[in-house]
């Protein structure tokens, strides 16, 4: 029986290739599922500014779920429906935190504006250093006056893959702000880097997917999900069938079925997988 009618897809490593254009291939099983009448969801770690360097109003998707599910949009409407914030008290309380214990961190303005952004350096971190670098190109860059508090949607810290720094981090931010959201990935800029996403209670992929469920009137079961790397993790206990590209980290190949690399058309093999007998 035919059950899948959602397909959702990461971005950078599963279906963008290296160049972040959409292979043809792709982009042919993106419109074959629209004529099928599936709804097609992205659902990236990009803030919003950077999905629309890589899709436009024209791109074959009906929803995107962007910051990890801080922000979803309608794309077929370009209308933002869902935008999650921390406030000015609790971003400052995290801000001042952060500082007292000597971390590295970023934090990023609110929705939709967030490819705006304060840093803050605590010890030379070369890995903070090209995070500013690279994205100050698309937003305001500056350095964090812990006197001028501002809401804002996420922070981001920074940790060699090799050390035990993420997991003692982690438990230390849990206990002090129990609500808050964090999620690991892997660093796009430089692979020996783990990051820590940190976002308003209730952001993840998985809540962004359920929430275009409802909306849709889509079952969980009837959902198919793709991902690559520890930030899709939430995304793939969500969905009912749950692939993850070749090029994606080994314990999270054991965990899932496996499709090709992103750059082999990884995307379009696990879709027809399922929608291969259909016209």
């Amino acid at each position: 029986m035919f059950d899948v009618k959602m397909v959702v897809t990461d971005l950078d490593g599963t279906l963008l290739q290296a160049d972040q254009s959409i292979s043809p291939a792709d982009q042919k099983t993106l419109e074959r599922l629209g004529i099928l009448g599936l709804c097609r969801v992205a659902a990236t770690g990009r803030n919003l500014y950077k999905v629309r360097l890589v899709l436009n109003e024209e791109s074959p998707f009906d929803y995107v779920i962007f910051s990890s599910g801080a922000g979803i949009m309608d794309w077929k409407t370009q209308k933002l429906i869902r935008s999650m914030s921390i406030p000015l008290d609790e971003t400052d309380e995290i801000i001042k935190y952060l500082i007292g214990e000597n971390y590295n961190f970023k934090v990023s303005r609110m929705l939709p504006d967030n490819h705006n952004f304060g840093w803050w350096e605590s010890y030379e971190c070369p890995e903070l250093t090209r995070y500013v670098e690279h994205h100050k190109k698309f937003g305001e860059a500056v350095k964090i006056d812990p006197e001028k508090p501002f809401a804002s949607s996420q922070f981001l810290m920074f940790f060699p893959i090799e050390s035990d720094q993420f997991e003692q981090v982690k438990v230390k931010i849990q206990k002090r702000f129990p609500d808050l959201s964090l999620i690991k990935t892997t660093s796009p800029l430089n692979s020996s880097y783990i990051w820590m996403e940190i976002f308003p209670n209730g952001v993840s992929k998985a809540h962004g997917i359920e929430e275009i469920c409802r909306i849709t009137g889509i079952a969980r079961e009837n959902t198919l999900g793709i991902g690559n790397d520890f930030n899709d993790l939430e995304m793939l206990e969500f969905t009912h069938h749950s692939y993850v590209v070749e090029n994606a980290p080994e314990e999270l190949k054991i965990k899932y079925l496996n499709s090709l690399a992103h750059y082999e058309d990884g995307f379009s093999h696990a879709v027809n997988k399922h929608i291969s007998h259909h016209p």
